[in-house]
């Protein structure tokens, strides 16, 4: 297994063959100087960017044609870096490559219709218009002369540098329609119009381009790390996933999903294995040091920010990336290295209380993948976001299980849940029945029990499937059992709930009411929804079976989508009336976030605990304010026998009360920004 250095830069250079002199202010010693100044010991750096143009002087591809004759660009930024000892990967792309695109029509990906498929580019504009951002035309793989290009290209790299690894990117693409992949899918046997069945195919064509590359890279660098981007979602199909020697999970919180968005994704690439990687993979969690996002020449986060996200990305045992963008005369502008040295200087003073560990929790998550929840990957649908959401918003730690995972993992989790998204096949319904007999917990949501065709449940809940819901939106009224914190009147859901109906084992836990009709323009009522009847309809909204709980609405998409904490109350309330002995129990407000690790290598656990509350500011999410909060209670239930609590940066000892059922309680004196407490035993 490889190992990835904590403190990396992803140093961008897509540069206009309309700039003149590029690379001509490069400097060994300023660029040394630069990775110093930032406590840098990992950066990517370019081979060939999107707009074609390589920066060393290949005999293949394209020099970038104001480059001046004869300089490499490329090999003297990694002769910087080795000299230094920085670990060095190497860019190159695979998805956009404009003047490839212009040159070759041919290598262009395409449409059903023939047209050329672009991202946010208007094949149609004339050169004078205002061109958007990030804006490409998409190139494919399978194109015989595309392919072989990459291919061979990556050949001399490999045979004129030292390869430390290989950063391919734009690799996302799920569909083709160009001359080469229609005869391939005809050759196949395809169904053409089935956007199932020539994603599939296409996943092919990706898992025989990823072969080729890793095989040229591995005949001559056998430990080089090798990444193609796009392809670390929990969506991604096992046969991409299983070739990457790593995750590298670009997340800009600032404008691609938030700040939550990273740590599911984290916690799914925490557990994920597969036959050829036995053990979890190393996982680099990447943002930008731009305010906005890539491509952003001038933007600045500030170091504060930097700090915050950089320790968000530690308590989820990733190393830190923080992307920046080259002047394309080759100088590094060392106020980006002074702030990001800030940020890194506190990386240098945690990084072993993370690196390596694993997660720790007895609650799992089961995710239902879907649709990504932005144009930006992430991997996961709303549903699984949602559920995160509210968990880590009520400080309840937890792990993503795999259906990989033996019956004996599974029974590690006091309980599961699964989030809403249609997921079980029989098999699988099965496993979880055998886990709730053996002992174990269930809260389904929504559409987590169905079969494929939406028709009946596969898991035993003491109920059965009467159908979708026959309105928009209805109401919940929770009852006595569910009642804490909540109103006692009908709150409105806006998706409304599945119908089903209790057999004798199952207890109503929740009433549901509809509305006296949906909103159209022949029946409506007010400005926005139709009012609850007043009598219950005949299908609840929450029921229980033994340990098996059952809340008919998408709670986890509703409150992605609209956030009303009625939502998050009705769903932890049912989940701790299963859940009731968590690993870890901390007091922080709801924008706080805790997550355990241990460091069996070093027998310890130690908690996470991050407080910076995201502001919304224009288009982006900004950390500016870092408050503190005083004297934090956390509680931790571990199978060893705790014989010290620390926290590590101060060297303070924290006073240990014993509770019952082994608990171990501490109080933090402080928590601001980012505080660990070191669990030995």
């Amino acid at each position: 297994m490889i190992k990835l250095p904590a403190r990396h830069v992803h140093l961008d250079f897509h540069t206009s063959e309309h700039i003149p002199n590029v690379g001509a202010r490069f400097d060994k010693k300023q660029f040394q100087q630069a990775l110093k100044l930032g406590k840098v010991n990992h950066i990517t750096v370019f081979a060939k960017c999107h707009h074609s143009w390589s920066y060393y002087p290949t005999k293949l591809g394209m020099v970038h044609p104001t480059m001046k004759k004869g300089l490499d660009l490329l090999g003297g930024q990694i002769e910087a870096c080795r000299d230094i000892k920085v670990r060095v990967p190497i860019y190159y792309t695979v998805g956009w490559s404009a003047t490839d695109a212009e040159l070759h029509p041919e290598w262009c990906m395409r449409n059903r219709d023939g047209t050329i498929t672009t991202t946010n580019f208007d094949v149609n504009a004339k050169p004078g218009d205002a061109k958007p951002i990030c804006s490409w035309k998409n190139m494919c793989v399978n194109t015989p002369g595309y392919r072989k290009l990459i291919v061979e290209q990556t050949r001399e790299i490999c045979d004129h540098y030292h390869v430390d690894g290989f950063f391919y990117d734009i690799c996302g693409f799920a569909r083709c329609f160009c001359e080469t992949c229609k005869a391939g899918m005809t050759a196949a046997g395809v169904d053409q119009a089935s956007d199932t069945a020539t994603e599939k195919w296409y996943t092919g064509v990706w898992a025989s381009f990823f072969d080729d590359c890793r095989k040229v890279i591995f005949e001559k660098w056998p430990g080089a790390s090798v990444f193609f981007n796009g392809r670390a979602n929990s969506t991604t199909p096992s046969e991409l996933l299983n070739q990457q020697t790593h995750w590298e999970l670009e997340d800009l919180p600032t404008t691609w999903g938030g700040y939550d968005k990273f740590a599911p994704r984290a916690k799914f690439f925490a557990t994920y294995t597969d036959e050829q990687h036995p053990h979890p993979r190393p996982m680099l969690a990447m943002s930008g040091k731009f305010h906005t996002m890539w491509g952003e020449f001038g933007g600045f986060k500030h170091a504060d920010a930097m700090a915050f996200e950089a320790a968000s990305m530690m308590a989820y045992s990733a190393t830190v990336s923080f992307g920046d963008q080259c002047h394309p005369s080759g100088e590094m502008d060392l106020g980006t290295y002074r702030e990001i040295g800030k940020a890194y200087r506190y990386v240098q003073k945690i990084e072993k209380f993370s690196l390596p560990a694993k997660p720790y929790s007895n609650l799992g998550l089961f995710l239902s993948g879907g649709k990504a929840i932005d144009d930006h990957g992430g991997g996961g649908g709303s549903h699984d976001q949602g559920i995160a959401n509210m968990l880590m918003e009520s400080q309840l730690d937890f792990e993503v299980v795999h259906s990989s995972f033996s019956d004996d993992e599974w029974k590690r989790y006091d309980t599961i849940i699964l989030s809403g998204g249609q997921c079980l096949d029989a098999a699988l319904a099965k496993r979880f029945n055998d886990y709730v007999k053996a002992g174990g917990s269930l809260v389904v949501l929504y559409e987590g029990a169905l079969d494929a065709q939406r028709k009946n449940f596969l898991l035993d809940m003491g109920i059965s499937y009467l159908g979708p819901a026959e309105f928009t939106n209805d109401y919940t009224v929770v009852g006595s059992e569910l009642g804490k914190d909540l109103v006692a009147s009908p709150f409105l859901n806006y998706t409304a709930a599945l119908r089903t109906r209790p057999t004798k084992d199952a207890k109503v836990l929740s009433a549901l009411h509809e509305p006296y009709f949906d909103r159209t323009y022949g029946h409506y009522c007010s400005h926005q929804n139709t009012a609850n009847k007043l009598e219950p309809a005949a299908h609840p909204a929450v029921t229980q079976s033994g340990r098996v709980i059952y809340l008919a609405h998408p709670l986890a998409e509703l409150y992605y989508r609209h956030g009303a904490r009625v939502h998050r109350q009705l769903f932890i309330n049912a989940l701790r009336r299963v859940y009731r002995k968590p690993v870890v129990e901390c007091s922080l407000p709801s924008a706080g976030r805790v997550n355990l690790l241990h460091q069996p290598q070093e027998s310890r656990y130690v908690a996470h605990l991050l407080y910076g509350p995201p502001l919304q500011r224009g288009r982006c999410l900004v950390i500016e304010d870092l408050p503190a909060i005083h004297d934090v209670p956390l509680t931790v239930r571990l199978p060893e026998k705790v014989k010290r609590a620390t926290l590590p940066l101060s060297g303070k000892k924290l006073t240990l009360t014993r509770g019952p059922a082994g608990a171990i309680s501490v109080k933090i004196p402080q928590v601001k920004m980012h505080e660990m407490v070191v669990f030995e035993y």
